[in-house]
């Protein structure tokens, strides 16, 4: 295994550790006090995972249980990869497997992951003003870039689908990948009909999901609005592209949280993400070679 990805791996549990350390928790004693933590936080991680699965078929036209596996094994890749290499390649790779072909897979793909990002935002936004805290300016920082940079991206594809423009000629170009423009004016094709008026649907319902993790936070704080606020709080803290969310997770929850249960919250995070390892087997690879040898052939 490359040498990044065993990083990847352990740098969560490393951060854990020190901050157990820093906060000088007593780690066997929070362990044993109550297993029921986990098993709380796995129940709400599949309510939270089903309800987006339920909009990834709806998106996709796949049953629900094949999205599910696919946002499984994305969430266990992510934690290693963040962003489109990650999360956004390895759902895509399931998608391939059920018939969609890689273009549609990505685009299916690249769609699922900005509607989430976009749910966490909003959430996170809407409720802010009840719970503002002046450690969450990164998290503001982060949420409001990632709604102009997904808004814009989103346009983009939506309105240059038909042809390639000037700009994607000109690179195209210079990277001498011309022969992969008629597989690049698909994907993008495939993009433009996922943005329609029904992402405005999927978006509610990705922030369903989102406040159903709320369930979770509320056996701990007993209050419910600030329970789901602190469910899209930890969302955005993972959308800076750091594995896991290593340290900026920490940060997020100990604004609100007792370190204890920080330290529990980020470790049944990180053990629930990796169980989507289980689906590995259902991505699959073939076209992935296939089209890899494409783009490299000159």
């Amino acid at each position: 295994m490359d040498k990044k990805y065993i990083a990847a791996i352990i740098l969560p549990f490393i951060v854990i550790w020190i901050y157990a350390i820093i906060f000088k928790l007593n780690i066997t004693y929070i362990l044993s006090e109550d297993p029921r933590f986990f098993i709380l936080f796995f129940m709400t991680y599949l309510i939270q995972n089903s309800i987006d699965s339920f909009k990834d078929s709806l998106l996709t036209k796949l049953r629900i249980d094949k999205t599910l596996k696919a946002r499984m094994v994305g969430n266990a890749v992510g934690l290693l990869i963040p962003g489109w290499a990650g999360q956004e390649l390895a759902r895509s790779l399931v998608y391939n497997k059920y018939g969609p072909n890689l273009r549609q897979s990505f685009s299916y793909s690249i769609l699922v992951g900005s509607i989430d990002v976009l749910a966490i935002c909003f959430g996170y936004l809407l409720l802010l003003p009840l719970y503002f805290n002046p450690l969450e300016i990164i998290f503001i920082f982060i949420t409001i870039s990632n709604i102009a940079g997904w808004g814009i991206a989103l346009s983009y594809f939506y309105l240059q689908s038909s042809k390639l423009n000037k700009l994607e000629e000109f690179v195209f170009k210079i990277i001498k990948v011309e022969h992969i423009s008629s597989s690049y004016l698909e994907f993008k094709s495939y993009l433009r009909q996922g943005t329609n008026k029904d992402i405005i649907i999927y978006t509610l319902i990705a922030m369903l999901s989102f406040v159903s993790y709320g369930i979770y936070f509320y056996y701990i704080l007993h209050n419910i609005l600030l329970s789901i606020f602190i469910s899209f709080l930890y969302q955005a803290a993972t959308l800076i592209p750091i594995p896991s969310g290593a340290i900026v997770g920490e940060l997020a929850l100990s604004i609100f949280i007792p370190p204890s249960y920080v330290f529990l919250t980020r470790l049944n995070y990180i053990v629930s993400n990796l169980l989507g390892f289980i689906f590995f087997k259902e991505m699959n690879f073939e076209e992935l070679k296939k089209w890899s040898k494409e783009v490299l052939k000159r």
